[in-house]
């Protein structure tokens, strides 16, 4: 061999071993990286109660993490239940709120000329005025109002007495339809009953 083309041979074959010695560096920098980031690797950030499984030998171990599902059992719903207030059909006697509010319904199913639940509201033995029976008092109170185009009903200046499941109601009535206008001086006497206010006698003067 010449030694020009030795020359050659020999440049090549340095650089030969130059080039693999450069990759086997290059290699083992990325295996050391490699290693690092398996070494500082955490598990990613979870919501409380949240299980997060790394591995089968965890997930089998059946140990949870701190906040997990394993809290407190809740308490039955009866426990709720007996705090709350009985029903009003059980009440052994009416409210002054109670009483208000059938008054207010009393009032609207007049104006609204609703006889179904005005009608509905006077006990089964309540009194009419001028000796009327029943029948015939709901037949007079039917035509009076639903032959009305409109009907406004207020109450003012009004006091109530509520003794036991009785309860006496003074009040100013402010009548008004598309004839007539009228103020006066009302009194009813109302009963709880059956877990409802229900009107026995009325008076106006």
């Amino acid at each position: 061999m010449r030694l020009s083309d030795q020359s050659v041979w020999l440049r090549r074959r340095h650089l030969l071993f130059f080039l693999v010695a450069l990759a086997l560096m290059h290699l083992s920098q990325l295996m050391a990286k490699n290693d690092d980031l398996l070494g500082n690797w955490t598990p990613p950030i979870e919501p409380p109660g949240s299980v997060i499984v790394t591995s089968l030998s965890e997930s089998a171990s059946g140990q949870l993490p701190v906040g997990s599902a394993a809290q407190a059992p809740v308490p039955p719903a009866t426990t709720v239940a007996a705090l709350s207030p009985p029903p009003a059909s059980v009440q052994a006697s009416g409210t002054e709120q109670a009483l208000r509010q059938a008054l207010q319904q009393w009032s609207q199913a007049w104006s609204g000329q609703a006889m179904t639940p005005y009608l509905g509201m006077y006990a089964s033995d309540f009194e009419p005025a001028k000796g009327l029976s029943r029948s015939a008092w709901e037949q007079q109170r039917t035509q009076r109002i639903t032959s009305k185009k409109s009907i406004r009903h207020d109450m003012q200046n009004m006091t109530l007495r509520i003794d036991a499941n009785q309860a006496t109601v003074h009040f100013t009535q402010l009548y008004q339809d598309e004839r007539l206008q009228s103020s006066d001086q009302k009194t009813m006497v109302w009963v709880w009953r059956n877990g409802q206010w229900q009107i026995t006698r009325e008076f106006t003067a």
